[in-house]
């Protein structure tokens, strides 16, 4: 754990490193697995490479595979991989040599130097340079053509599949992480519940109001990150308003919860109990996502409906804290006895003498 790390020995065994920069200059007899702003392999690694970082760069040897996630990973002209590299990258630069495979996923991948297996890329653009050598198949699935220099020696050409942009609702992995968020939704509903039942019930009746907390949710919603915001402008404030910010935050992921009891009620009637509620929430819950997931379809009114549907459980939220932060009368307590006003012109003494 650094701000900077450099490598000039010789590393007996795995490397890991959790630094800002990283240079490896030495000889690793191991793996590397760095977590790094910037990372640059100068010497020799006889394991494989796992890297997380902003930037790699390969001007050394790496006897075995790279497997890399980032933003920019460069294999420079002097660099070799023995094994096969895995990027998913915004940019790759290829002028070095690859022993095996390369498979990728960028914005944009250039490759000018020698691959002595297949080349699987998916992206925006795949550029293969004039000293380009690729001695297997070459797939891409992109949204135009490689652009293939005439100079390049390739085994075979280039098997290029166009991208096809769909629609969300049109893809199946959408709806499987629509029911991923909804049950962990459900499971975080579930807890504050169990953890506060009184305060989920009073929240639900609030919501019941309709006309009050909503009211009270447009002016929470866009009235507390403006307040926080000029509370971290100020230094001493920055503590208050990041707490401020952060629980505005949690109001907004509970707030589904608190519309999707109270359309849990209408179906199923008022609750009896703590487990009544927790299954008038998920009842509700879930219709909510389901319609919503049709209305959001249409941009606008999936905006209009979310701000609804914040506002209103926000607003209710809201409404049961101010309640009770308001002080109360214990029952049972006399109240003072009523005192008449005094006349005009009198003093506790008298009255005054004309």
């Amino acid at each position: 754990f650094a701000h900077r790390a450099r490598i000039e020995g010789t590393v007996e065994g795995d490397l890991f490193v959790f630094s800002s920069d990283v240079d490896v200059n030495g000889h690793v007899n191991g793996d590397v697995i760095a977590f790094a702003q910037s990372l640059r392999i100068n010497g020799q690694v006889d394991g494989n490479i796992r890297t997380f970082t902003n930037n790699i760069t390969i001007r050394g040897t790496v006897a075995k595979n790279v497997t890399t996630f980032n933003e920019t990973v460069t294999l420079d002209s002097g660099g070799k991989i023995g094994g096969s590299l895995t990027a998913f990258t915004k940019s790759l630069s290829l002028d070095g040599r690859l022993g095996r495979d390369l498979l990728v996923m960028s914005q944009h991948a250039d490759i000018s130097g020698t691959i002595r297996g297949s080349v699987r890329a998916k992206g925006e653009e795949l550029t293969i340079g004039d000293r380009a050598e690729i001695q297997g198949p070459i797939r891409f699935e992109g949204d135009k053509p490689a652009e293939v220099s005439p100079q390049a020696k390739l085994a075979s050409p280039v098997e290029f599949h166009k991208l096809e942009h769909k629609p969300r609702y049109m893809e199946g992995h959408y709806y499987v992480w629509r029911v991923i968020w909804t049950a962990a939704f459900i499971l975080f509903g579930m807890v504050l519940v169990l953890l506060m039942p009184k305060f989920a019930e009073e929240t639900v009746r609030a919501a019941e109001l309709y006309a009050a907390p909503i009211g009270l949710g447009v002016l929470v919603f866009f009235g507390v990150p403006i307040a926080a915001v000029i509370a971290c402008v100020t230094v001493v404030g920055i503590p208050l308003g990041v707490l401020t910010l952060g629980f505005w935050c949690l109001m907004v992921c509970c707030a589904e919860l608190v519309v999707g009891t109270v359309v849990g009620g209408w179906i199923l009637g008022p609750s009896r109990d703590m487990w009544g509620l927790i299954g008038r929430m998920t009842m509700g819950f879930v219709i909510v996502r389901i319609v919503y997931t049709f209305i959001g379809q249409v941009h606008v009114l999936g905006l209009l409906g979310a701000l609804g549907i914040w506002m209103w459980g926000m607003g209710a939220i809201s409404l049961v804290i101010y309640r009770r932060l308001q002080p109360t009368i214990a029952p049972g307590v006399p109240s003072a006895p009523f005192t008449p006003p005094l006349p005009p012109n009198t003093t506790v003494g008298g009255p005054l003498p004309a």
